[in-house]
């Protein structure tokens, strides 16, 4: 299935996975130098697309480097729409802890702060917690992606901080879709 079909979905069934899944995208494009040409090349012509999705995946790709080139994300950095949903994110957590919305989540989150912070404390330039437990599984993942070491101590952090996003983004489902209300 072609990425921009996948990012769709994804961000219907977990919004914490679609951020996360948005920021490979960015990354990929990145890597193909913002170059359109490369990746309609190398990268859209190795699906099986008919013209009206070749099309729609081409203009996807097209917007998303026009975005980073305005926003001037070329080299690093995360599109504004991206942070806007984090941030959106972050207001249904602090919502949630507030008004007492899910015993499970408030626990959870308690849980982990300890770990949040300690991630915040090495260097992590989040402006809050949900990016915070973003990018430290970014992280995770890009170190995994390089073969790199990873200690017991992040591997653990990295799972709680999954379990954590899984559980919010389930309630933020539950918003979108009118089950939940705050």
């Amino acid at each position: 299935m072609e990425i921009m079909f996948v990012a769709k979905k994804k961000r219907k069934e977990n919004i914490a996975e679609y951020i996360l899944y948005m920021f490979q995208v960015e990354d990929l494009i990145r890597a193909f130098k913002l170059d359109m040409k490369l990746i309609k090349e190398q990268l859209i012509s190795r699906y099986d697309l008919d013209d009206s999705q070749m099309n729609e995946v081409v203009d996807w790709y097209s917007n998303l480097v026009a975005m980073m080139v305005k926003e001037e994300l070329t080299k690093k950095g995360h599109l504004q729409f991206l942070m806007n949903h984090i941030n959106e994110l972050n207001e249904f957590h602090l919502r949630i802890l507030k008004d007492d919305i899910s015993t499970e989540y408030s626990s959870a989150f308690k849980n982990n702060i300890g770990l949040i912070n300690e991630f915040r404390l090495k260097g992590n330039a989040a402006a809050n917690d949900i990016e915070s437990c973003l990018n430290g599984i970014y992280g995770y993942l890009l170190l995994k992606i390089q073969n790199k070491e990873i200690s017991t101590g992040t591997e653990d952090a990295v799972k709680q901080f999954g379990k954590l996003m899984g559980l919010l983004s389930a309630l933020f489902k539950q918003f979108e879709a009118g089950d939940l209300e705050l």
